[in-house]
């Protein structure tokens, strides 16, 4: 399982380093050193989706990001995000998102943006490190860091469930991918310390 997970994890960075550019099976399968049958199968047991699928909904998340924190043309935007065309992007863009690109950079909008999986967790790793099969290097190691932030008054923002009464039961009602790719579209109106958050019940 760690191996595996390694694996999909070392073919998602990849992805996420090519994007904008061919992100495709074979240079994938080379970079990673498996058949690109095997990794294809892999990653979509490990991840849930296609390569293919991956790749286009990042795209999607990249462009929508853009939009929102740039004054680049949308043309520009469709280019940089790995999209053949604006009007590629376009289609692409009301298919997944129910609005235009033209229209959300207008008027942005809470959207469900597909974040980067992270499939390789720390404690993996730390497994791995007791069972011998890695070695502690001075490169895995970080030195502490400490600093004092001042958070001037804010207001919260936050996804709310009034059945849900534990983080439990709200994330056994809702998709966590989907939730974390809405609270990513709101980001740019959050302080960079203070992010949104998540309530279950009432308040």
């Amino acid at each position: 399982m760690y191996h595996s997970n390694e694996t999909v994890q070392r073919m998602i960075e990849w992805l996420e380093r090519n994007l904008s550019g061919e992100p495709g099976l074979l240079p994938l399968s080379k970079h990673v050193g498996y058949s690109p049958w095997y990794c294809s199968a892999l990653f979509h047991q490990i991840c849930g989706v296609t390569l293919r699928s991956y790749v286009a909904k990042r795209r999607l998340t990249m462009a929508a990001l853009a939009l929102r924190d740039e004054n680049s043309r949308i043309l520009d935007v469709a280019l940089d995000s790995g999209f053949s065309s604006q009007e590629a992007l376009t289609r692409a863009f009301k298919e997944a998102f129910g609005c235009t690109p033209r229209e959300y950079r207008l008027s942005p909008r809470p959207l469900p943006l597909f974040v980067s999986h992270d499939v390789f967790h720390p404690w993996q790793y730390a497994q791995q490190y007791k069972k011998g099969g890695r070695d502690m290097s001075k490169g895995d190691l970080r030195d502490a860091r400490m600093r004092v932030e001042y958070i001037p008054a804010h207001k919260y923002m936050g996804i709310w469930d009034n059945v849900a009464t534990c983080y439990g039961t709200f994330w056994a009602r809702h998709n966590c991918d989907e939730v974390c790719g809405i609270i990513e579209s709101m980001t740019n109106a959050a302080h960079p310390v203070v992010t949104p958050i998540l309530r279950a019940g009432t308040m």
